[in-house]
């Protein structure tokens, strides 16, 4: 029930922004796994937010600030009054913050269970109690405490609880409990993905129209039309006044749930009484009798209604026919586009009828559309659709100088709903000043979806499968980036011209390119002065802001100096919005770039540079090092971060330091500083939102370059400049031809850092020159001799492993393991099946990455533990494995990749070894490889702050095995690839309660049933190559949080479904095929 909204929930005077939970348990250690563990899961299974401590927090002489926080951050608090509750100074202590907190119970609710104690015993400290106190007393110690606790305990004794003891069986108690806190705790606000912004209009309502605060009983309707996101707007307005009333109830989507006969009415006459708290065992049998049941049930109650999308006189009669159904002071707020529907229904129905028309933000008519990015080019992009549109254009080009934006444009054409229905099939490659054929060419395979697992295939294969995949086909390819006339000549054979319609669309900075390929040319400009103070603006203010006039001056000046090009604007922007907003942080920025912009590259350099010198000291090497990249290279977010902690850009925690965050933690809040800054772009997220890969800008890159001439931060090596490299501290090696590096006689000794991003056969002898290295990586296209990798064993500063290429080794293996620096191995390429007992003595591993196909751990006899690590995978599940998770031998793991192989372990052993998770209380992730048999799941298996998991290549999971999927309390993401699930796929109520994202590839499963209430949270879902599920389940489209459904390759029961489909306007469905239709 915890929620994000921004409205009072009636409890306090905070904010329930402010609360983080709905129930702080407090309780003695004794009864964790017993009483208190079903209470918990009673009141997670009721969707009711329940902090509980794990026992970790538990090991200082004080109470954890974390526990603090969490008392602090609670609604309301259940006490676990049990015999030895006060020989615990932590209970105590959390006693006194929760009674301090809810001011006795009197500004939050206090529930005391008195667990086979006696009220009277905790209100005057005797028998069990008196005996704690007078311990506590005798010890000395805590004298300062004791006066405080005893208070709290009197106070708290003194409070109405419930009593378990022999006499109250633990199930009737803890469905009371359940119950109560039920009644206690708000209801769950409306889950709102991204607000509107509209404070201003929401306060208006609220106050001038709906009189909220007002004691007048009278009913008030408020009818809302207009043409803005209504929907989201009354939403936001539902949460924020939901408090004031007795019940409540937001019907959406009327429109599409009932039809012009009327059918539908009676089930959200059902649904009506249901969500405010009324049973209904029996069908209504009709509307007339519904609305009689309505009129008796809340015709006493104060209540708040709202009907979400209105289009019918008929609806409004049934739901809220007349004022005397509803309490005094009850309010009913109906959406419409119809205004007329709202005109017809006042007359005679006794209510006091007022209108409002919204014209919020309206919403985008393209797909991902953040204009903020394209400000000017409105014409230029409707040009290039125009064009596309013209079946006598095959060409397109985008021809500006670098950093207009011409990728920026490409990419929203790309993705703009008219195009994507013109074209079936689009694919996209970065072609760059870096030119390679074999890439372009697998980066449009890619695209395309289509396979490039083979790196040897020659380019002539690679351009023959996309030949043959497009033969036939409408497609629209774009090829961004191209900088000379020549690589056209050497792409266009590919493409097949068979008048079907498909386009070619290029964009360059190269006049010659457009010349040479005869195309239809859109030409972008600069931005004029109106153009780029708005794009100015939308970077430093939100959506209701305006710049301050005292401001303006000195941004317009800032803007002047940008000369119109979008890149500067928008880099001076991210530092802008990071200073305070006053006249001299804003005259610094101004004098620092007093120069006018034109075409000179070298003061774009001026105006980007002082996004890096606005940074912090510790954001200036981490964004200096993205330069050891080859140009538009998709970083890896987890890569990088790791790559920041072994240069030594990330510290560690302090030993002791409390609260301290990973280091992990600290390179993703550094990442997305750089992403706020708009000097780093997201390429891909996660599933559960974070950044999966990211790049900069080949501008930006060449700024990176720059800088690092100076002060010796890194050189790129292309081969040209072989014999000119200066010790510097990285080395990045992009050339083609290897031979000269080994003939190197430069000193080195400075460089910790080396990565290989291509060459061919590098020697054996090369590593000799780089063993001061701390930082060793092997790109895909990077390829060594084998013997190379057994001068690893010298590399004894070695921090960071990384190769990406694929070797059968032997020696190298053995040699890593004898590193005793070592903080990340990534050898997922070589093929090895077990890891020597040397792996105990790596003290500071934090991630090792293996072979997926499963490796076996060492045993080890002398109890190491591996305090600091945190991914392990991929690992054979064996006894070993079990008995090493059951030790604690890897207490803060916190990713964990396991093949379940039948040859290693009895399948019929697996339900026993999987209950080894259980003691990785650290655990987020888990991914588990199957070996196609079959699988059973329980929820006990699982740590209860388990996250993400992947299932795949399982044979046959039953139902029960999803039932306790849907169990686990903070479950987000869960893929499932590559297995056989019983018919029906049932999702039930409640279940899944925070799963965001869901993923199913290759499952084999018919039909999929999901109950009201289940997935509240789901945002994303992606179906792929499942071919026999039929449909959808109806309840899908309801949730107000999905905003992307993906599916490919659906069965053809499953494509005639989705067309018939009511997808929310928030939502976005698409849906793709790889494989050729029946």
């Amino acid at each position: 029930m915890a929620s994000s909204s921004s409205s009072d929930q009636g409890l306090t005077s905070t904010p329930s922004s402010h609360f983080k939970h709905d129930v702080f348990l407090s309780f003695r250690g004794h009864t964790r796994l017993r009483f208190t563990d079903t209470l918990y899961h009673a009141l997670i299974n009721k969707r009711i937010e329940t902090f509980r401590d794990s026992n970790k927090l538990r090991i200082g002489e004080d109470v954890d600030g974390a526990l603090m926080e969490a008392i602090e951050r609670s609604r309301m608090s259940i006490l676990i009054l049990s015999a030895t509750y006060p020989t615990s100074r932590w209970c105590l202590d959390e006693l006194v913050k929760i009674m301090e907190c809810s001011d006795n119970g009197r500004k939050r609710p206090v529930l005391p269970i008195f667990y086979f104690v006696e009220p009277s015993d905790v209100k005057y400290q005797n028998n069990e109690y008196g005996k704690a106190m007078t311990d506590h007393e005798n010890k000395g110690r805590y004298n300062q405490r004791l006066e405080a606790w005893k208070s709290a305990l009197f106070a708290v004794g003194n409070k109405s609880g419930l009593c378990v003891n022999k006499n109250i069986p633990w199930g009737e108690a803890i469905s009371k409990i359940v119950e109560q806190v039920t009644k206690i705790v708000p209801p769950l606000p409306l889950y709102i993905h991204r607000p509107l912004g509209c404070d201003s209009e929401l306060k208006d309502v609220k106050s001038s129209l709906l009189k909220i605060d007002s004691s007048n009983a009278t009913c008030l309707m408020l009818g809302i039309h207009g043409d803005g996101d209504i929907s989201q707007f009354v939403a936001e307005l539902y949460n924020n006044i939901r408090p004031h009333f007795t019940t409540a109830s937001f019907l959406s989507n009327i429109s599409e749930k009932t039809n012009e006969s009327g059918g539908g009415l009676e089930d959200l006459q059902e649904t009506l009484l249901l969500e405010m708290g009324e049973d209904v065992k029996t069908k209504f049998g009709s509307t007339r009798k519904g609305s009689a049941e309505i009129k008796q049930r809340l015709g006493q109650k104060r209540v708040l209604l709202v009907l979400d999308d209105v289009d019918r006189i008929q609806q409004l009669e049934s739901l809220a026919g007349r004022e005397d159904w509803f309490g005094g002071g009850s309010r009913i707020i109906i959406t419409t586009k119809n205004e007329g529907v709202l005109d017809e229904h006042m007359l005679d129905n006794g209510f006091e009828v007022r209108k409002y028309c919204f014209r919020g933000n309206q919403a985008a008519e393209e797909d991902d559309v953040d204009e903020g990015d394209v400000v000017g080019f409105t014409d230029n992009s409707c040009l290039v659709i125009k064009h596309l549109c013209d079946n006598k254009i095959n060409i397109i080009s985008i021809i500006g100088m670098g950093g207009l934006g011409k990728t920026t444009l490409a990419q929203k054409i790309f993705h703009h709903k008219e195009v994507k229905n013109l074209f079936p099939f689009r694919g996209w490659s970065r072609v760059s000043k870096d030119y390679d054929q074999r890439e372009v060419w697998r980066g449009l395979l890619d695209s395309l979806k289509l396979s490039t697992s083979s790196y040897q295939n020659s380019i002539e294969d690679l351009k023959k499968s996309v030949k043959n995949y497009l033969k036939g086909k409408k497609y629209l390819i774009v090829l961004d980036d191209i900088w000379e006339p020549d690589v056209w000549d050497n792409l266009k054979a590919a493409f097949p011209n068979e008048s079907k319609g498909s386009k070619i669309l290029i964009t360059s900075r190269n006049e010659e390119v457009a010349n040479r390929t005869s195309s239809k040319t859109c030409r972008l400009a600069l931005l004029d002065e109106s153009q780029s103070w708005e794009l100015f603006c939308k970077k430093v203010f939100s959506a209701k802001e305006y710049c301050p006039s005292d401001l303006e001056p000195h941004g317009r000046s800032i803007v002047e100096s940008c000369g119109g090009l979008p890149l500067a604007i928008v880099a001076i922007a991210g530092v802008v919005a990071k200073k305070k907003r006053t006249e001299r942080e804003w005259q610094g920025v101004k004098e620092y770039i007093h120069w006018h912009l034109t075409r000179d590259m070298t003061k774009v350099m001026d105006v980007l540079k002082l996004s890096y010198d606005n940074l912090s000291e510790e954001l200036k090497p981490c964004f200096q090092s993205l330069g050891v990249y080859p140009e538009d290279f998709k970083i890896p977010a987890r890569e990088l971060i790791q790559l920041w902690m072994a240069e030594g850009f990330i510290r560690p925690q302090e030993n002791g330091l409390p609260n301290a965050p990973e280091p992990e933690d600290v390179g993703e809040e550094y990442l997305q500083e750089l992403v706020d800054r708009n000097m780093v772009h997201v390429a891909k997220q996660r599933s559960d939102g974070g950044v999966k890969k990211c790049q900069i800008h080949d501008l930006f890159r060449d700024l990176c370059i720059l800088l690092s001439k100076a002060n010796k931060f890194f050189e790129v090596c292309t081969g040209s400049n072989i014999h000119t490299l200066s010790n510097p501290q990285r080395l990045s090696l992009l050339c083609r031809e290897t031979a000269s590096i080994s003939s190197l006689e430069t000193n080195q000794s400075s460089t910790r850092s080396l990565f290989f991003f291509a060459g061919k056969d590098y020697s054996n002898d090369v590593l000799k020159k780089f063993q001061s290295a701390q930082v060793l990586h092997f790109g895909k296209q990077a390829s060594f001799q084998r013997r190379l990798l057994c001068d690893l064993e010298a590399m004894i500063f070695l921090k960071y492993l990384r190769t990406e290429r694929t070797f059968s080794v032997a020696r190298a293996h053995e040699s890593i393991w004898s590193l005793s620096n070592l903080e990340l191995i990534d050898v997922r390429g070589w093929t090895i099946t077990c890891i020597p007992n040397e792996f105990w003595k790596l003290k500071q591993l934090r991630h090792v990455y293996l072979l997926p196909y499963g490796v076996r751990l060492p045993t080890d006899e002398n109890g190491t533990t591996m305090w600091n690590l945190q991914t392990l995978c991929t690992v054979n599940l064996d006894a070993t494995t079990v008995c090493l998770f059951r030790d604690g031998r890897f207490p803060n793991l916190k990713k964990l990749g396991l093949r379940l192989d039948p040859k290693i372990e009895n399948p019929c052993s697996w339900y026993e070894l999987l209950l080894s998770f259980h003691h990785l209380i650290n655990l987020r992730t888990l991914k588990l490889d199957c070996c196609t048999s079959d699988l059973l799941i329980d929820a006990k298996m699982f740590p209860s702050d388990l996250a993400k998991i992947t299932l795949q290549v399982f044979g046959k999971m039953d139902c029960s095995s999803m039932k306790a999927l849907g169990q686990l309390p903070n479950l987000q993401v869960l893929k499932l690839l590559n297995g056989t699930l019983s018919d029906p796929l049932d999702c039930a109520t409640v279940e899944f309660p925070k799963l965001q994202f869901l993923q199913m590839c290759l499952v084999e499963v018919q039909s999929w049933t999901l109950e009201k209430g289940a997935m509240p949270r789901l945002g994303h879902l992606n179906i792929v190559d499942c071919y026999e599920l039929r449909e959808l389940p109806e309840q899908l489209w309801s949730l107000t949080t999905l905003s992307e459904v993906r599916v490919i390759d659906p069965s053809n029961e499953l494509a005639t479904s989705l067309k018939h489909a009511k997808v929310n306007d928030n939502c976005d469905l698409t849906i793709s095929y790889r494989r050729k239709r029946k």
